[in-house]
């Protein structure tokens, strides 16, 4: 089947059922005046959600002077994609809607506070929570590719991420206040500038630029309490630098397994403070592994499948057979090949990378220190704190208190 000799239905169609391979996302078409023509959807919950919210209203008007396509989100990051569709006058005539998503389960609390409303009936509750619940989780920036698929369908039109505009659900609501709203241009700026770094291994970029945490304080959102789109940019931001780092030369592995690390404790995380830690800690992570890559050519390709190793498994034992293994040397020529190379000990190497580990998680998690120091195999907490202090000149405890 050729796309490009089909009509836009059978486009969308062609695309629907791409999508149903992989996602479970409905694909609905309304008309200009936000009638619903047709959709795939089994149930007609998520189309009054969708109306009650006043989002179809507010993407009809912005579709009536700008072809981009859009991204609307309601309340508890719940988030629906629009391509438009223009007569020949170029006048909007059809919304193409796909959606409802979202991009991380909302956590109890959160339903519960929703649920917690007077106007919603008693019988409705459960029902409320159970629609919720069938809703599908969806990574954003797998997000943002379909949406761009769904306007090639419709425009026959290639478009950049950076094309997508973005209706905040919380944008109305402060618009009248002190509260800043997020420059997504200047944003989508700032995040590729700090995407070039990595690719280009830059560790003197503070010299050009603001330093990260503060270009990365850019992602409090509209009003400090809103959290799912803080959570939503910087998942957006974490794949761009795992991109990033293997356009720079870090291995696919490496960079997703590391990556999928980084994103597990932005799932589980919950301020905009840690997500922003945590941002921070994968930028500098990824921009000293394309340094490193870069200015280390003497690495063997064994000697880089070991660091590769240590540094994607470091909560796991390690030993120095284990890794002969991984690299096929012996574990006496390993350890010699090793000390030549990197310039200190297997087992120093491990400790300075478990270090590393420690000094994340101290700063981007609530872990007790005694839970990192078994996580990360020091025995300990004694001496966790000893090695931690000869590496950073500090205590676990005062190295966490220091980066409140």
């Amino acid at each position: 089947m050729d796309p490009t000799s089909m009509d836009i239905t059978e486009r969308i169609d062609f695309f629907s059922k791409l999508l149903h391979c992989d996602e479970k996302i409905i694909l609905s078409t309304y008309n200009v005046s936000g009638s619903l023509v047709k959709t795939n959807a089994q149930n007609m919950f998520y189309d009054t959600m969708l109306r009650y919210s006043k989002r179809l209203d507010d993407a009809i008007i912005f579709g009536e002077s700008s072809n981009s396509p859009v991204i609307i989100t309601v309340e508890l990051g719940i988030m629906w994609s629009i391509a438009f569709e223009y007569d020949e006058y170029q006048q909007l005539q059809t919304l193409h809607v796909m959606g409802p998503i979202l991009s991380s389960f909302p956590s109890e609390d959160t339903l519960k506070t929703i649920l917690k409303r007077p106007h919603i009936r008693q019988k409705w509750k459960e029902k409320l929570v159970s629609y919720i619940k069938d809703i599908p989780i969806v990574p954003v920036t797998n997000f943002f590719h379909y949406t761009l698929m769904l306007h090639y369908c419709v425009n026959n039109e290639y478009l950049n991420p950076s094309a997508i505009s973005f209706l905040d659900y919380q944008t109305q609501k402060t618009a009248t206040s002190s509260s800043s709203i997020i420059d997504y241009e200047n944003y989508w700026i700032l995040e590729n500038q700090m995407a070039d770094f990595i690719r280009n291994g830059d560790i003197y970029y503070k010299g050009k630029t603001l330093s990260a945490s503060s270009i990365l304080t850019k992602l409090q959102p509209i009003a400090d309490n809103d959290f799912t789109t803080a959570k939503q940019l910087a998942t957006a931001f974490c794949g761009l630098c795992i991109r990033a780092a293997i356009e720079g030369g870090v291995s696919p592995d490496t960079a997703y397994t590391k990556g999928n690390a980084y994103l597990i404790n932005m799932a589980s995380t919950s301020s905009i403070a840690n997500v922003i830690s945590i941002c921070e800690h994968v930028f500098e992570d990824f921009l000293h592994q394309v340094h490193s890559r870069k200015n280390n050519p003497r690495y063997s390709k064994e000697i880089s499948i070991c660091i590769d190793y240590i540094e994607i498994h470091s909560d796991e034992e390690l030993s120095i057979h284990f890794l002969a293994q991984k690299s096929g040397y012996s574990p006496y020529y390993l350890s010699k090949k090793f000390k030549e190379e990197v310039g200190i000990s297997i087992n120093s190497y491990i400790k300075k990378i478990r270090i590393k580990r420690a000094s994340y998680l101290l700063l981007a998690t609530d872990m007790d220190i005694q839970d990192i120091s078994d996580f990360l195999h020091f025995g300990n907490r004694n001496f966790f704190s000893k090695v931690f202090k000869e590496e950073t000149g500090m205590s676990p405890a005062n190295f966490r208190k220091k980066g409140s």
